[in-house]
């Protein structure tokens, strides 16, 4: 009887020490059952980046190259991109009326100095008869007279031949400058105007080119501060040289310095507008192209992050930070405009000692716990 009451006691502690014992063991079961993803703990460094603005490029000179005078295109001597040298001939206008009028005004001129050479010869012999008192002086003051509006005559006649002459002179256009030659939107027998909207055509300069960029008036304070001296000229010798990357995707091969900052904001975009200049002696820049400008930075604290670490969701960042528990969270960043091949560089989101997954970003949710593997890169 002792002996069963014995083994009727035991049982319960039996069991209640194999439930202890599982109860114990499963907290480690799940611990190793725990996710493994790699981490990286967030660490500022110094870093080199090229932060990128659209510019427009421009020649040094670009001139219009218009009609000064209304008539029909008779030739055209050049092509579009073709290279001219200050006085070539471009075009030439339909003379025919030009001449004719320049003709007529050399005529003119010839009558007006007949007039006041027989003025002249009228004036003398009245003067004579004067002295002898055959007439008075109001017939001397009269010829006399007479002689100044001969002159006067002859002035005008001489400034309309002179006009003429110039608007013979303008049916021969040619080139203001050294240059390439733009597009060439009339074709011979055009008829063309003094008043046109549309040029003739345009000639660049362009062995050296300005590309044109903008920032706005709350970037401008921190790009100037980043440059020592006191005075913006200062600030420019400090800047470094800039890169042009062309419209197909290669960068210029000669580097080109920023040189000067407009002194006005636009005040339509509130934007200060740079000018940066880049030799161009083989012509492989075109004025009126657009590129993209590279200053290159320095960053002395830069927090960067794997693109591959990151997602977006409806137009934001984020990240999964891990928390001291291995709990994961969705958070938001805001990454710089410039950075590296492979990195992001994050402006606010993020501090230095925060720990982040780097991969498997889709099989993880908010408040996750999972286990991190050593801190890599």
């Amino acid at each position: 009887m002792n002996l069963t009451k014995t083994k009727l006691l035991a049982y319960p502690l039996l069991i209640s020490a194999l439930f202890s014992a599982c109860s114990s063991a499963t907290p480690k079961g799940q611990q190793e059952s725990l996710p493994e993803f790699p981490s990286l703990v967030i660490e500022p460094s110094k870093t080199a980046i090229a932060v990128e603005y659209p510019a427009i490029l421009q020649g040094e000179e670009t001139v219009e190259i218009r009609s000064k005078v209304d008539g029909y295109i008779e030739k055209v001597y050049v092509t579009e991109g073709s290279r001219v040298t200050k006085g070539q001939p471009l075009f030439k206008i339909d003379a025919n009326s030009f001449q004719q009028d320049m003709n007529s005004k050399q005529a003119a001129v010839l009558a007006a100095e007949a007039d006041l050479e027989t003025a002249s010869i009228q004036a003398e012999r009245t003067k004579t008869l004067v002295d002898k008192k055959i007439v008075n002086d109001f017939e001397a003051t009269a010829a006399r007279n007479v002689v100044r509006v001969k002159k006067a005559a002859l002035l005008q006649a001489k400034a309309n031949l002179s006009a003429a002459k110039s608007n013979l002179a303008f049916t021969h256009i040619v080139s203001p400058i050294n240059g390439v030659v733009g597009s060439l939107p009339y074709k011979v027998g055009s008829l063309v105007s003094s008043s046109a909207e549309i040029p003739l055509s345009s000639i660049a300069n362009t062995n050296r080119i300005y590309a044109f960029f903008s920032l706005s008036q709350q970037q401008l304070a921190a790009f100037l501060n980043k440059y020592n001296g006191n005075q913006t000229s200062d600030k420019f010798k400090n800047m470094p040289e800039v890169s042009l990357v062309l419209a197909d995707g290669t960068e210029y091969p000669t580097k080109g310095k920023i040189e000067t900052l407009s002194g006005v904001l636009n005040a339509s975009t509130g934007a200060a507008n740079f000018k940066a200049v880049f030799p161009n002696p083989q012509g492989k820049l075109w004025s009126g192209s657009s590129a993209v400008l590279r200053i290159p930075t320095l960053l002395n604290a830069a927090i960067l992050v794997p693109k591959s670490a990151t997602f977006e969701l409806q137009g934001k960042h984020f990240v999964f930070t891990i928390d001291p528990k291995d709990t994961v969270h969705h958070t938001a960043i805001e990454v710089l405009d410039a950075g590296t091949e492979k990195d992001f560089i994050v402006s606010t989101g993020l501090k230095s000692g925060d720990k982040i997954v780097t991969e498997g970003l889709d099989n993880l949710k908010d408040g996750m716990k999972i286990k991190s593997a050593a801190a890599t890169k």
